[in-house]
């Protein structure tokens, strides 16, 4: 199991950089002591997986299928859509997330098993209820559920290298690498990306070992050429979204969450600041890759496409890929068209909030103003 060292000793040192605010550092310091506990059970789960589970070892992970692109741009509902086809695809929930290996997995099985028949669903009752209210004001943004399909990202939290750690530690002035991942030496990438296929292949056996890995992470967009090295034969659904739509949106959206999380007001516009330079840097970078993959291995999905037609815009997918839709993932797809056609976004911001100037945008993203016709 690889674990990222030199992100476990920084972030202590960075949270002791910021001024002291004594609410503030428990709570940093709480995540940080929750995270290492975490760590540490995790760790010795998965050791356990080479003893009783071992055959994950021997799990191919062929032609596996990556939804990126820019946070905002529709990853999160073409991965949904996507993973209804679960005859095809093997997917990571949020709480699979949480307990990542094989043993944990079966254990949790065993805890539903008794509480349906036992208990006759008495605690899953009382758990999607406490989920329900809990979650109300973030699915405004974000359609957050145990069971729902959730980003590959965070399964790389357990070994410290995972980018979104800077959503607890907003420390992107030092924690720049953990995004950028195709700039690492070659050993660090496949430290990193090994750890990613273990996780997957123990998510494969623990379905049967049948399917095709579905993943979404708008951070994955900058581990491109590290997933082709580590999976050659891996498929890309881009999510396309014009800039002055994205960019602001999370940034308004990270600024307001580490602004509720007493970040330091200079910590926190600093770490604005980067983040919308990566997401210029996520654009330009993904139109390079683009142009190099054959066409059957990548699909470009325009976000009003998908919000217009997802019915059409997955069978255009599967068109490209050589899938076919069967009749029981036709009739989710067909479901899927009438609920668009109500849909009404309930997040809400300022165009012109935050990130780099329009005029910077179109400046520096050019061709692809010109390649998907957006408007400046």
């Amino acid at each position: 199991m690889f674990f990222d060292f030199r992100t476990f000793f920084q972030i202590p040192r960075l949270i002791a950089s910021e001024r002291f605010q004594p609410r503030r550092a428990l709570l940093l310091l709480g995540f940080f002591a929750l995270l290492t506990l975490d760590s540490a059970i995790v760790a010795v789960c998965l050791l356990l997986d080479h003893v009783f589970f071992p055959g994950f070892r021997r799990v191919q992970v062929r032609t596996p299928v990556f939804v990126v692109g820019n946070a905002r741009s529709g990853t999160t509902h073409m991965h949904r859509l996507l993973c209804g086809d679960e005859g095809r695809f093997s997917y990571f929930r949020t709480y699979e997330l949480l307990l990542p290996s094989i043993l944990q997995k079966k254990l949790l099985r065993l805890v539903a098993a008794f509480d349906e028949r036992v208990c006759s669903g008495y605690f899953e009752r009382k758990l999607r209820g406490r989920e329900d209210l809990t979650l109300a004001e973030v699915r405004k943004m974000h359609d957050w559920r145990l069971t729902g399909a959730e980003e590959d990202e965070f399964i790389l939290f357990h070994n410290w290298s995972s980018a979104s750690l800077t959503l607890i530690f907003p420390y992107l002035r030092g924690l720049e690498r953990l995004f950028w991942v195709d700039r690492q030496p070659r050993s660090a990438r496949r430290r990193t990306l090994g750890f990613y296929r273990s996780m997957v292949q123990r998510q494969i056996y623990a379905y049967g070992g049948a399917t095709i890995h579905c993943s979404k992470n708008p951070t994955f967009v900058l581990k491109m050429r590290s997933l082709l090295e580590e999976f050659p034969d891996a498929r890309f659904v881009y999510m396309v979204r014009h800039p002055y739509e994205t960019i602001p949106s999370l940034l308004n959206v990270m600024n307001s969450y580490w602004e509720a999380m007493g970040t330091d007001p200079a910590i926190r516009e600093d770490t604005v600041a980067l983040l919308g330079e990566l997401q210029l840097d996520q654009y330009k970078y993904a139109a390079e890759l683009i142009d190099e993959l054959p066409e059957d291995r990548l699909a470009v999905v325009p976000y009003p496409e998908l919000l217009a037609s997802p019915k059409q815009t997955v069978e255009n997918v599967y068109e490209r890929f050589g899938f076919e839709v069967s009749p029981r993932y036709a009739a989710f797809l067909e479901e899927e068209q009438r609920r668009s056609e109500t849909y009404v976004s309930q997040h809400e911001y300022d165009l012109h909030a935050r990130g780099p100037s329009r005029e910077r945008v179109r400046s520096e993203l050019t061709p692809l103003f010109e390649r998907f016709g957006w408007e400046a």
